[in-house]
């Protein structure tokens, strides 16, 4: 999110009983307080998105804080919590809004929160008070916190009502499965990705994308001869297998050998008859940067994009046929917040996402699932 932008002041939190009708009926009092103006019920609630988040754990309630203190800067919306704990016995709710503070001193509500607790036990009854609490009539957003579980008794239920579903496939023990997962959710349900391992890498696909901009890209785009993505990490990230999927299927090559392993995967492709290597490898240092550098080699070109380890920017380095050229551009913020703005923001065609995915997991050796 805009470091300039003031986040959202928050209301101390309210308990109340797990009860949509109580619940609606305590935040128009907090709308009523907090106007300044007369206030009915034709009073407008700016509100543009429902943003309901699922975890297992309370380690999730400070992630939620954060993304509500900064996403209503750019859209105000009703957030919804949901915790199945274990260990936990009771349903138990609270509430709390957002707002910004005017020249003035006035508050002006940006965000309702509400945040559900409950057991394992009890995720069909969360599912229910989150369906009942959706305002009507606006886009449902889903942050699946813990895991990209599709199955879960807590989210399936919700899914059916959203339009877009936040998830993480970094991270996660066996890449392959959760990819295979993800790609089987996708074609199963009509809802719209947002993978936040794919949305680190917006920049270097735009970087990489702007090499071939141009007459002269275009002829280095036929003469593509090997293309090398070096990764961090202690085994291949999702970013770096993201991003060799993304290269694979929007260059339109085919697989003709793989040899992946644990640490490394190495294949040769085919346009045509023109033979194309790649390499995706782990970091030899373990380090937590998901991708290092990426170089692409043509016939009379290196071009490579890189991320300095200390500052973070990006380093963009062109050798075309003797002439050397370099450039630095900053990273984007990694935030929670500024992943799901971002994705927000994104008006790119799905299908590319599904795409760069299934050729991620045809270089992991990994069968697609059946649809």
């Amino acid at each position: 999110m805009a470091p300039d932008v003031a986040a959202a002041e928050r209301l101390e939190d309210r308990e109340i009983a797990v009860d949509p009708g109580a619940i609606e009926a305590e935040f128009t009092k907090i709308w009523r307080a907090t106007s300044g103006a007369p206030y009915d019920e034709s009073s407008i609630r700016l509100r543009v998105l429902n943003f309901v988040a699922f975890a297992h754990d309370s380690a999730g309630t400070g992630r939620f804080r954060e993304v509500m203190r900064a996403l209503p800067q750019r859209y105000p919306c009703r957030g919804i919590l949901a915790v199945a704990a274990p260990g936990q016995r009771k349903l138990d709710a609270s509430i709390s809004a957002g707002f910004w503070r005017s020249a003035s001193g006035a508050r002006h509500i940006c965000s309702e929160e509400v945040q559900l607790l409950g057991g394992a036990a009890q995720e069909p009854e969360l599912a229910s008070a989150v369906l009942a609490l959706l305002v009507p009539e606006l886009p449902v957003a889903i942050w699946l916190m813990d895991a990209p579980d599709f199955g879960g008794r807590m989210s399936r239920e919700v899914l059916e009502a959203a339009d877009r579903v936040f998830f993480d496939t970094a991270g996660q023990v066996d890449t392959a499965a959760v990819f295979g997962h993800v790609l089987h959710a996708g074609a199963e349900r009509e809802v719209e990705l947002c993978d936040f391992a794919w949305g680190r890498i917006a920049t270097w696909r735009e970087l990489v994308a702007q090499f071939f901009d141009g007459d002269e890209g275009l002829r280095q785009l036929s003469k593509i001869q090997s293309i090398e993505i070096d990764g961090g990490g202690a085994r291949l990230s999702s970013e770096s297998l993201l991003l060799a999927g993304w290269l694979v299927a929007r260059l339109g090559l085919s697989l003709a050998y793989l040899a992946p392993s644990g640490g490394r995967v190495e294949a040769t492709l085919y346009d045509g008859t023109r033979g194309v290597t790649l390499k995706v490898a782990r970091g030899a240092d373990g380090g937590a940067t998901p991708v290092r550098e990426v170089r692409i080699r043509t016939g009379t070109a290196l071009l490579s994009v890189g991320i300095h380890p200390e500052s973070g920017h990006m380093h963009v380095r062109e050798q075309r046929e003797g002439a050397l050229s370099r450039r630095t551009v900053a990273s984007p913020r990694d935030d929670d917040a500024s992943a799901i703005a971002a994705a927000l923001d994104d008006r790119a065609d799905p299908a590319i996402y599904a795409e760069a995915l299934g050729s991620a997991l045809a270089l992991l050796a990994a069968p697609a699932p059946d649809a």
